[in-house]
């Protein structure tokens, strides 16, 4: 398969922190791939950077190919590469209607928005059902769903998830996860950022480890599942 993302020896700085220390990885077209690490290891600051919202000291982030590493945020979106950042950071006095159509700024299609919509609605039926309320009056895996929406209004390759599960009662989290596969067989790339080890490990196909802004293990997460140090570090103990 073909790499649709790389990171490649990247660094990024917070004043004279170092959040990432040379961090190297990739995500090959149509994958699911799992960061996965404790707080303050680095997760999100990776989603960041790669977007383009916390710039890199060093190193160099490409995407289809091209070095997006230096391109502003809206930019290496307009390319196809969402980024659901972590608290869903919607519109909370905004419909939801008007929360997905800011999702599609760079749809110039009316037509095409609306598809766009119908889709998402398809996704998420009680969206559809609730499209005039405002935002901030959905429930958390209400507003979860809300982001995943947005974040597919102008069809992208790729989608950055940060932290799905945060906050969410776990028949909700199943849900959602469930929609992350079903948008993934039908060809979305995904990388997915996830304290929760145990359901990031069961749907992602290979996954990477981080700690304190390195990356200290990876592999196929069917073979992570069984590895002691991850079980003991993220699966909670010892499995037979």
């Amino acid at each position: 398969m073909e790499k649709l993302l790389e990171v490649e020896q990247v660094e990024t700085c917070y004043g004279k922190v170092k959040a990432l220390k040379g961090i190297s990885f990739s995500v090959e077209e149509g994958q699911i791939v799992a960061l996965l690490g404790s707080n303050g290891a680095g997760k999100s600051t990776s989603l960041k950077t790669i977007s383009g919202i916390t710039p890199a000291s060093s190193g160099t982030v490409r995407f289809m190919g091209e070095d997006i590493t230096r391109l502003s945020a809206h930019k290496i979106a307009a390319r196809g590469l969402a980024h659901i950042p972590e608290g869903r950071c919607i519109f909370k006095n905004m419909t939801i209607r008007e929360n997905l159509l800011l999702g599609a700024f760079t749809v110039s299609s009316d037509a095409e928005k609306k598809r766009a919509m119908d889709y998402v609605f398809d996704l998420f039926p009680i969206l559809g059902e609730r499209r005039k309320q405002l935002a901030g009056t959905l429930s958390g895996g209400e507003q979860q769903m809300l982001a995943i929406g947005r974040g597919l209004m102008a069809h992208p390759k790729m989608v950055m998830l940060d932290e799905l599960s945060m906050g969410l009662a776990p028949i909700i989290v199943q849900q959602l996860a469930g929609v992350i596969r079903k948008l993934n067989e039908a060809g979305l790339t995904v990388l997915l950022v996830e304290q929760n080890a145990k359901m990031a490990l069961a749907l992602a196909d290979y996954s990477y480890i981080l700690s304190t802004g390195s990356i200290v293990l990876e592999g196929k997460s069917a073979e992570l599942q069984h590895n002691s140090d991850v079980i003991k570090a993220y699966l909670g103990g010892d499995r037979k």
